[in-house]
């Protein structure tokens, strides 16, 4: 017969473990995936060896196939700057859910500019989208159909994430309701987001997984421009950073117009577009903590 000692402490081990599990219970509401930094860092850096912007479009497409989920191409050609010619290729890749009513895109440009190897601009942005894709295959949503798109020739104009627009935008259902844009999202403690109307249910989302996870965040219409800009008249349209924390409100300074003195200057503005532009500059133990942050906001419009 058990003792009554014994009886207590196994009574009490059981209270305990059944609260863990609540409380694990509890977390899974607003997140529901571990990042792993070692993984994202691996992906930048085997993205930013890529020869060329076609071979980035070659490793992209070649890792989402591995997720074994739905991927396809789209190759264009269109006027540029100088009625030059820009030929490129998208990457898309989706989740399917035959009972969503509703589509999330989640985006980045996969391109760079001819100097620096493009790891921060925006090798950085495409392995978070990536990430996210994974954790959402894991564990999809229920109410969403979640897509995702990796931009050709943002670098040269919007040009990949414009034509993608255009050609959708008078069919009906072939645009998402919701886009979301990562771009230069390779360090740093604060998440910046671009929105509109800071009443969103996604924006309400973002601050109360941010505030819970205890994440710095600035929210604002002041945004440099990336390839939400694509979508932003025709769809519910954001866009995210990841800066050290006072970066981008400095940012915002200069887009304002002010003068800046040398110790508020941006680091980011001195890195992206330059052979700064490194591996050096990804601090991939930041991203895997900013990535249940913004998890946790998706999941957030899943009711």
């Amino acid at each position: 017969m058990m003792s009554k000692n014994l009886r207590s402490r196994t009574i009490g081990m059981l209270i305990t473990v059944l609260a863990m599990a609540i409380a694990v219970a509890a977390q899974g509401t607003a997140t529901r995936s571990a990042y792993s930094a070692d993984e994202y860092r691996a992906f930048v850096q085997k993205m930013s060896s890529s020869a060329d912007n076609e071979a980035r479009v070659k490793f992209v497409t070649d890792e989402l196939k591995k997720l074994n989920i739905r991927v396809s191409t789209e190759g264009f050609s269109q006027k540029g700057r100088g009625d030059a010619m820009i030929n490129g290729t998208n990457v898309l890749a989706e989740i399917p859910n035959k009972d969503a009513k509703k589509t999330i895109l989640i985006g980045a440009h996969l391109d760079k500019v001819n100097v620096g190897i493009g790891a921060l601009d925006n090798a950085s942005g495409t392995a978070a989208v990536f990430a996210l894709l994974k954790a959402f295959k894991a564990s999809p949503l229920k109410n969403y159909r979640l897509q995702a798109a990796f931009w050709d020739a943002e670098e040269r104009g919007l040009v990949g994430s414009r034509v993608y627009v255009n050609d959708r935008k008078d069919k009906e259902g072939r645009l998402p309701d919701i886009y979301i844009n990562f771009d230069i999202f390779g360090k740093g403690d604060s998440l910046w987001l671009y929105s509109t109307n800071d009443e969103s249910e996604f924006v309400k989302g973002l601050k109360a997984s941010a505030e819970k996870f205890n994440f710095a965040y600035l929210i604002g219409p002041e945004y440099p421009a990336s390839d939400h800009r694509s979508f932003a008249a025709s769809v519910e349209s954001y866009s995210f950073s990841l800066l050290p924390n006072g970066e981008p409100a400095n940012i915002v300074r200069m887009l304002k117009g002010e003068k800046l003195e040398e110790k508020d200057f941006p680091n980011v503005m001195k890195t992206i577009h330059t052979a700064n532009d490194s591996m050096e500059t990804i601090d991939a133990e930041s991203v895997a903590r900013s990535l249940p942050v913004v998890e946790a906001a998706i999941r957030s419009l899943d009711k």
